[in-house]
């Protein structure tokens, strides 16, 4: 970062030039000739020189939002480039909802940490469309997760499918409903509706950008089953376990965790066969990094049944 624009940010936090100086350990006449070369370099006073210090004046406010943003951006840089270097020494950048860690992702890792056992890892949890964003933005190499339908022609990732699952709705142990299980799939969702749905890492808006213009105008896929509803959203997995817990929401998820589930006090109110979910794999195409296809080619020859 531009050595002035260091020495403008530490004298306009502390408020000091003799602060400022004791901080950046340089003597006070030197930051003092540089807070004005600086200010004959913009053409504007940007402190005013005060009994007990300095303030900033309008055009020194204004230059401080411009000099954070360059500071913002070189940290971004210089992070970037140590990701940079990181891969190049063998790093893998892997992303996962948490449903998929606890069934067989962690196991997965521990298996490439012994095949691979040089090179760091990073791991990202997120939900599918946060996945997808960071995949196409190049924060990770690789996500598993449910297939997306209706992508946007700009992601460029390839589809690499392990099974299916469908959905299951879990409820807490001693709940209302469990005493109606023999009524049927579709009375059972029926009065599900009078409970709150508790959505575990739901998609958000702010990630719609992988998706296609016209998936983007069409309803939430779940929106008839939530009007009227209370709803609990919860970015965690185990948090989510705390809610359902407390309370008599319904949460769907995949049929994949209802042993896992039932290991942990709650129960599997129904399996939902009508909705059938792909689970795999997303690299970007024409991904031939060799720690990436070590890693598929792990996944691939775990047995999901």
């Amino acid at each position: 970062m531009n050595k002035l624009y260091r020495y403008f940010l530490m004298v306009a936090h502390t408020g000091s030039i003799k602060g400022a100086a004791e901080k950046l350990n340089i003597s006070q006449p030197s930051l003092t000739a540089a807070i004005k070369k600086l200010e004959s370099d913009i053409g504007v006073a940007i402190f005013v020189r005060k009994s007990k210090g300095v303030e900033l004046t309008e055009y020194g406010l204004l230059f401080r939002e411009f000099a954070q943003e360059q500071q913002e951006k070189h940290l971004s840089l210089m992070h970037r480039f140590t990701d940079m270097r990181q891969r190049q020494l063998g790093k893998l950048k892997l992303g996962t909802g948490e449903a998929w860690w606890e069934q067989f992702v962690c196991g997965a890792v521990a298996e490439y940490k012994k095949k691979e056992s040089t090179g760091s890892l990073h791991l990202e949890f997120g939900n599918n469309l946060s996945l997808m964003h960071h995949l196409v933005q190049g924060d990770i190499d690789l996500f598993v997760g449910h297939e997306i339908y209706g992508l946007h022609e700009r992601c460029k990732v390839t589809f690499y499918p392990l099974f299916q699952d469908k959905e299951a709705v879990f409820v807490r142990n001693g709940h209302p409903l469990l005493a109606k299980k023999n009524l049927g799939s579709s009375l059972l969702r029926r009065d599900m509706l009078e409970y709150p749905i508790l959505q575990v890492t739901p998609d958000h808006a702010r990630h719609n950008s992988v998706l296609s213009d016209h998936v983007n105008s069409q309803p939430g896929g779940r929106d008839s089953e939530t009007v009227g509803r209370d709803i609990y959203d919860v970015d965690s997995l185990f948090a989510s376990l705390d809610m359902l817990r407390m309370s008599d929401a319904v949460m769907p998820y995949s049929n994949k965790m209802c042993d896992w589930m039932e290991e942990r006090g709650f129960k599997t109110l129904l399996i939902d066969d009508s909705k059938l979910g792909n689970v795999g794999l997303y690299a970007k195409q024409g991904a031939d990094d060799l720690k990436i296809k070590s890693f598929i080619d792990i996944l691939q020859n775990v047995n999901f049944n």
